[in-house]
């Protein structure tokens, strides 16, 4: 036999049938929106994180460039014996920071010391430095919810939702004298994150749904089209089927009425030249050898005569056309083949030929290649499919895909069917065609 493909079994015939259905066309278009599908879907959750990453970069960058201005002053770090640097420190602060989204600022110094704040009853203070101050005084600017349950977070229990900023403050050589920690609201930058994600959310939604409504409606008319190109497929080839049967019909009638009854009156004419012939004569001898040959041609003609008659399997139902087909396997080979015919579908002329043809080639590959003794033809519905199977019991697959093969899977493609060939598991081969049950009409 030859070399083939795996069968697909359940789920995966069906999702495998329904996607050769698509089309080229449609599956390019089902992949496209898919993957426009996943790009959105990354999109809408990386522009709000970014959005917001940003937003909070951008408040670092406000906050440290006041604290640097602050610090460029000489108002940092302050003397906490000097009221009057407090005082402008304090007057500062207030200006440039304090309000609106900012609600508490404190100033530490590298031993702990919270060196000035708005809750003026914090200043003087020393504190166990967190990782988070840690980092800020070695030149790592910090963003996190702050820890309420520590003694320096007590005055912003009260507070609504806030995150700390820990911002480094560095002086001429470039060492961290202070740390600013600075409290802002979380809300606004939640709100307009919020908003971000939503009209992100909104605007994919829209485009995901027309960019969806424009593809169904390309999947729906190449659909179309490609039934319609089936149907036309599945027309020419009926014709073509009808042109082949009356041909053949002019064909027997002219062989079996010319050619046949020439013969039979040569025969019977041989048969009388020799009964007027003594039976010791030289002639007679030739006349019987003649009236031999004679019948050979007979024998051979009608032969011919059956299997056009029945060749392609139009006239008869797919199960009586297999059993011709059998019939003239088994007188022709050792072979012993088996026949079962298990559907209520009565295919089209053109479904029927189609697989009438591909068991002649099943059968015409086990002769040439398979070395096989039996063959078991099945022939059945399966869901959606007509579905006719060769199984034998020969040595498997050991030559290339034939012409023949390539022939038959391209004939029952065309009309929507398709055809694959594998080892068997327990040796021999096993060829399955199949075509769409959709147009059969169902019969007694």
């Amino acid at each position: 036999m030859v070399k083939g493909d795996t069968e697909p079994r359940g789920f995966r015939t069906v999702f495998q049938s329904e996607w050769t259905e698509l089309g080229p066309l449609g599956r390019t278009v089902l992949i496209a929106l898919a993957m426009s599908a996943v790009v959105a879907l990354v999109l809408a959750v990386a522009i709000p994180h970014q959005v917001e990453h940003h937003l909070i970069e951008g408040e670092i960058r406000s906050i440290a460039r006041i604290a640097g201005d602050m610090s460029d002053a000489g108002l940092i770090p302050p003397g906490l014996d000097n009221p009057a640097a407090m005082a402008a420190l304090d007057e500062s602060v207030r200006t440039n920071l304090l309000g609106s989204d900012t609600v508490r600022v404190k100033v530490w110094s590298p031993d702990g010391t919270v060196v000035y704040s708005d809750a003026t009853e914090l200043i003087g203070q020393r504190f166990p430095l967190s990782d988070d101050r840690i980092d800020a005084f070695n030149g790592q600017s910090r963003v996190e919810d702050p820890d309420l349950s520590l003694p320096e977070n007590a005055h912003e229990r009260t507070l609504p939702p806030v995150r700390e900023f820990y911002v480094p403050v560095a002086d001429e050589t470039g060492s961290v004298v202070s740390v600013f920690e600075v409290y802002r609201l979380v809300e606004p930058i939640e709100a307009t994150v919020g908003n971000i994600q939503r009209y992100t959310w909104v605007s994919i939604t829209i485009g995901i749904g027309l960019l969806t409504l424009f593809l169904v409606t390309l999947i729906i008319v190449n659909g179309r089209a490609l039934t319609r190109r089936r149907r036309l497929t599945e027309k020419l080839f009926s014709d073509l089927v009808r042109a082949q049967a009356e041909e053949r019909t002019r064909i027997i009638g002219s062989l079996h009425d010319d050619i046949g009854q020439s013969l039979y009156r040569i025969h019977y004419g041989l048969e009388d030249t020799r009964s007027r012939v003594d039976a010791g004569d030289p002639v007679a001898e030739d006349l019987a050898h003649l009236g031999v040959l004679v019948g050979d041609v007979d024998s051979a003609l009608r032969a011919e005569l059956r299997l056009l008659q029945y060749g392609t399997g139009e006239e008869l139902s797919l199960g009586s056309a297999l059993d011709e087909l059998v019939e003239v396997t088994e007188l022709e080979t050792d072979l012993s083949v088996a026949v079962t015919v298990d559907t209520d579908c009565v295919l089209s002329p053109s479904s029927r030929v189609a697989l009438f043809r591909a068991a002649r080639e099943a059968l015409t590959n086990v002769r040439k290649h398979a070395l096989a003794t039996t063959v078991e033809i099945r022939v059945r519905r399966t869901g959606k499919r007509v579905r006719l199977d060769v199984i034998d019991d020969g040595v498997g697959i050991i030559h290339d895909e034939g012409l023949g093969l390539t022939t038959t899977r391209e004939r029952l493609e065309s009309i929507g069917g398709g055809l694959t060939v594998k080892n068997g598991r327990n040796g021999g081969t096993r060829f399955a065609a199949w075509l769409p049950s959709g147009e059969c009409e169902v019969g007694s």
